[in-house]
């Protein structure tokens, strides 16, 4: 038969162990929690390292970009440079050429050929101007074609050739080697470039 001291111990040792199971528990509990809580810290301090490294990826990213674009940029404008001073330098030599070709020979066939094209659409009323550096040739050329053409000097014409006006100034025909080189312009330009090798 138990005795009740032994009843007694039984029922501490019980109650003993029902304290010690809840405490364990608890603390599993508390462990878990902070686990979780750790866990979560960590995840939080991850993604804050994670949003700054991006962000700072991303400002690098468009740095390169603008340093790329400029760097592109300035590219473009020293070939577009390049290519403009080629451009210039050539059309200085084609008129520099031209002028000195119409100084000579060239320049009388010209006048004198384009002379006998046009002759017919000139009135006596009409002026005729003419190249400075040739008047003196130019204009005896004209009169054999126009004996009582009203010639004279003109300001405008750079490289030879000349131009007629009707005595009212409503229109003008233009037969110099400057207007020729100009409306040329575009065609003389494109070939230049497959000349040269540029892109069109």
């Amino acid at each position: 038969m138990i005795t009740t001291d032994e009843k007694i111990e039984v029922f501490k040792k019980i109650i003993n162990e029902d304290i010690q199971n809840t405490i364990e528990q608890e603390i599993e509990q508390i462990r878990v929690q902070n686990s979780q809580k750790i866990t979560q810290y960590k995840a939080q301090k991850y993604e804050g390292i994670d949003r700054v490294k991006k962000q700072y990826a991303d400002r690098l990213e468009n740095k390169t970009d603008t340093i790329r674009s400029k760097t592109q940029k300035e590219g473009q404008d020293i070939i577009l440079a390049t290519n403009k001073k080629i451009y210039e330098e050539f059309f200085k030599e084609l008129r520099a050429k031209l002028k000195e070709e119409y100084l000579g020979e060239k320049g009388k066939n010209y006048i004198s050929t384009k002379m006998q094209e046009v002759k017919d659409t000139i009135t006596q009323d009409d002026i005729i101007y003419i190249y400075s550096e040739t008047f003196d040739r130019d204009k005896s050329i004209v009169s054999s074609f126009l004996p009582s053409a009203n010639i004279q000097v003109s300001k405008d014409i750079k490289l030879g050739g000349f131009e007629v006006e009707n005595k009212d100034r409503t229109y003008r025909m233009n037969y110099s080697i400057d207007f020729l080189l100009d409306s040329e312009y575009d065609d003389i330009l494109t070939n230049l470039k497959k000349e040269i090798g540029i892109n069109l």
